[in-house]
């Protein structure tokens, strides 16, 4: 009878046992790992101060995190002024990530019958999952970070507004002059200054030309910068100076410039570099890059031009749209690629300029199949494994009790 006893017990033991092992291992098995984050936003307040009803104001902020992963987060509004936030660019959701954090214009517009006072609300930034906006998901635990904004509303038109940078560049015969200045708008009305240009010959003895622009409209907190053309037509080669006058904002600058014989100004353009992430899976959208340096001294007109190819066969033609591409300054052209099936990709291709071409840069996309999802259990088989389970416990508990009465 006692060695029945310790069977029992035994068996008891191992009921339990199994239970809780069986418990676990169903845990584990329906959970998807999860990883944490965090953001932070930059600046983490904003006051905008004197805004008019129905006026404009706006400020650029950065969202960033630690992940080295990409992340996919929205915003939420809450407040008094929920209603008066837009953002731009808009996008329901972004993403953003260590080496990439999320810019953008968070711009007030508040209504027309808006009573003057101080409003507050705040903006929440909310992480979502790991993934690219197109693409494969992954679970993590959400982190948010909040910005407090505040807003004073003002009934008195405010008109104040700075001009600088003032800039005109070297010409050749028959190609327009190119003129730019910077205008900061730092009232609560929108203006649109009048930029008087006035073109001297070389002895500054002859006014040869005078010309006022006003068309372009800057908003209230916006620094924007104005670039015109102004036609070279009836000038001949040699030295001219330039008075700028942008009166309303009580600046102005003595320029020089020189138009010379075609072909005396040299157009020169680099394409640095056509870079994208080096892995990916099918049906994964990818960002190409393609980085354009203008090291002329002139505004050159540009595009980029060239292919995808997989196994030596034209997979994708790319070719991007024009853009002026300021003297000295970067630009990136970008496309996107949506890969069909695995393999190593290679993209090249060229920068077209104002009639001349980069030297051809390339770059790899390595494409993997799309990894299967791992097995999940359901809740009807589990329901079922709970049923063996317990069956097998009853059987067994019958078969002990049948050792017994023998």
């Amino acid at each position: 009878m006692a060695k029945i006893v310790v069977e029992v017990d035994d068996m008891k033991k191992f009921g339990v046992f199994f239970r809780v092992f069986l418990l676990v291992l169903v845990i584990f098995s329906i959970l998807n790992p999860v990883y944490a984050v965090s953001i932070g936003v930059s600046p983490g307040r904003l006051n905008f101060r004197d805004v008019l009803k129905g006026g404009y104001a706006e400020r650029a902020i950065t969202v960033s995190t630690d992940s080295t992963t990409d992340l996919i987060a929205h915003f939420e509004k809450k407040g008094d002024i929920a209603d008066w936030i837009r953002f731009e660019p808009y996008d329901q959701f972004f993403s953003l990530s260590l080496y990439e954090p999320y810019k953008v214009k968070v711009i007030i517009e508040p209504p027309d019958d808006a009573k003057n006072g101080s409003y507050s609300g705040n903006i929440r930034f909310v992480t979502d999952r790991f993934g690219r906006i197109i693409g494969r998901a992954g679970g993590l635990v959400k982190a948010a970070v909040q910005m407090d904004v505040n807003v004073d509303i003002t009934g008195v038109e405010i008109f104040k507004c700075r001009a600088g940078g003032f800039v005109i560049k070297d010409t050749e015969v028959g190609y327009p002059i190119e003129f730019s200045a910077t205008i900061i708008n730092d009232g609560n009305v929108r203006i649109k200054p009048k930029i008087t240009v006035d073109i001297w010959d070389q002895y500054q003895e002859k006014l040869v030309m005078s010309k006022e622009f006003q068309e372009d409209e800057v908003l209230p907190t916006v620094t924007q910068t104005i670039t015109k053309q102004i036609s070279s037509e009836g000038l001949p080669i040699g030295q001219y100076w330039v008075d700028v006058n942008v009166g309303e904002c009580y600046s102005g600058d003595l320029l020089t410039f020189s138009i010379v014989e075609k072909g005396g100004i040299v157009d020169k353009g680099e394409l640095v570099q056509i870079s994208n992430k080096p892995w990916a899976y099918v049906g994964e959208t990818v960002q190409i890059n393609m980085l354009f340096q203008n090291l002329g001294v002139r505004t050159v007109t540009a595009y980029f031009k060239g292919n995808i190819r997989k196994d030596d066969k034209i997979v994708e033609v790319i070719q991007t749209e024009e853009i002026d591409v300021p003297s000295s300054e970067s630009m990136n052209f970008f496309t996107y690629f949506t890969p069909e099936k695995p393999g190593r990709y290679i993209i090249s291709g060229r920068v077209i300029y104002n009639k001349k071409l980069t030297y051809e840069k390339g770059s790899v996309l390595n494409v993997n199949p799309v990894p299967k999802e791992p097995r999940r259990i359901g809740l009807i088989q589990l329901l079922i494994y709970i049923i063996i389970v317990v069956t097998i416990m009853y059987l067994v508990r019958i078969i002990i009790k049948e050792k017994r009465k023998h």
